[in-house]
């Protein structure tokens, strides 16, 4: 028997612990398992979520491990309609990033109001990549909600979500498989992607807007680019009159990627410098400005305090090699922007400012109710004088 203010629908009502209704009344995404009342039903499941006299708080969809639903608003409405109404509206925001851009975030997850699903542009490539269980029994609506959006070609999904599907590669839902190597502009910046083996999704599109600023800060310096990958930041320091560019990753098919794409830039590679090597592990000359941007330190909770000190060392060892910029950021989400900014200051041991701060782009929205969704940190920190 559904409860008394159930409305009417064929979803099961989902009863939550006290504790639970306020945060979900106040917009956050997640219910984590300990909050349901009950069995949950299996993963995709649409259900209605009920404080303890059996009113709607929210509704969402039932999901496995940690998060046991994936709320996706108040008023429960189809999910086909709740795609085609995101889509619109996410297409009318990401326009704010300019047309010489064709690879940016469409859909941020969380951030876009449907949890656990991410959708990246690479120009006529739209790559899906799932972080819940939650959508893969809906995945042919959303090809079919999606591959309508203007000058899409292909669908491609990318794996390598342990929780999710747990393998390499990906598959094409829709149109012709992807090239192995795709152009893409950033700013008028051409970047080359691999959708089916590059990091992430192929690019690390968060970090589009800090690309730029370095493209304004590296005129006339000396710049080294740590964990550089395929060498965003690199070619736009470039791009931006630095007069020699040094780029450090351990992965060499990807700085050769780099290389290329310094080319397609009509930038002589020949005139900067590739390393191979492992950056905690490299010696290297000081610079003007000098770039690090390493991968996650932290995955889980209780990695926060060894993330802490491995950034902490991170910078004791870059710092001396600053002379006079440095750019620092993390994606760790399980670090806060104060214990980050600790872990540099402990590193770093004063002499130096912070000019700029920031974090995600437009096409990253990070909801209000959703603190947890702030991951991205980003800093140009500058010598002060001596006096």
């Amino acid at each position: 028997m559904k409860p008394k203010h159930l409305p009417h629908t064929n979803s099961p009502g989902l009863s939550l612990t006290a504790d639970t209704v306020g945060p979900v009344a106040r917009g956050h995404p997640w219910v984590y398992k300990e909050g349901v009342v009950g069995k949950l039903p299996s993963p995709g499941t649409v259900v209605q979520l009920l404080d303890s006299k059996g009113v709607p708080v929210g509704w969402g969809m039932a999901d496995e491990g940690p998060i046991a639903v994936r709320v996706l608003g108040r008023t429960i409405q189809p999910l086909r309609q709740l795609l085609e109404q995101q889509r619109e509206r996410m297409l009318r925001q990401r326009s704010l990033i300019g047309p010489d851009t064709d690879c940016y975030r469409l859909c941020n997850g969380e951030g876009d109001g449907l949890g656990g699903l991410v959708l990246d542009r690479y120009a006529d490539i739209l790559v899906i990549r799932l972080y819940s269980k939650a959508w893969e029994s809906h995945l042919p609506l959303i090809v079919d909600t999606f591959k309508d959006v203007s000058g899409i070609k292909t669908l491609y999904r990318r794996f390598g979500v342990g929780r999710v599907d747990d393998k390499e590669g990906g598959e094409t839902l829709w149109g012709p498989p992807p090239p192995e190597l795709r152009q893409v502009q950033e700013h008028g910046m051409q970047l080359l992607v691999r959708v089916e083996k590059g990091q992430k999704t192929g690019l690390f599109l968060d970090q589009r807007e800090h690309r730029r600023l370095v493209r304004g800060w590296a005129s006339g310096r000396t710049v080294t680019n740590l964990f550089s990958y395929n060498g965003g930041f690199s070619v736009a320091a470039a791009l931006g009159g630095a007069k020699r560019v040094t780029s450090v990753d351990q992965a060499g098919p990807a700085l050769e990627d780099a290389k290329e794409i310094f080319r397609l830039n009509r930038l002589d590679p020949d005139k900067h410098v590739f390393e191979v090597a492992d950056v905690f592990k490299w010696e290297g000359k000081a610079v003007d400005l000098l770039i690090c941007d390493p991968p996650s330190l932290a995955h889980a909770r209780a990695d926060e305090r060894e993330a802490r000190r491995a950034y902490r060392d991170l910078h004791r060892k870059i710092g001396p090699l600053a002379k006079e910029f440095l750019v620092t950021s993390s994606c760790t989400a399980r670090m806060s922007w104060d214990r980050w900014e600790e872990s540099i200051r402990e590193g770093l041991k004063g002499g130096w400012a912070w000019l700029h701060r920031s974090g995600e782009s437009v096409d990253h929205p990070v909801g209000i109710g959703h603190p947890e969704g702030r991951y991205l940190k980003f800093a140009l920190l500058g010598r002060m004088g001596t006096g």
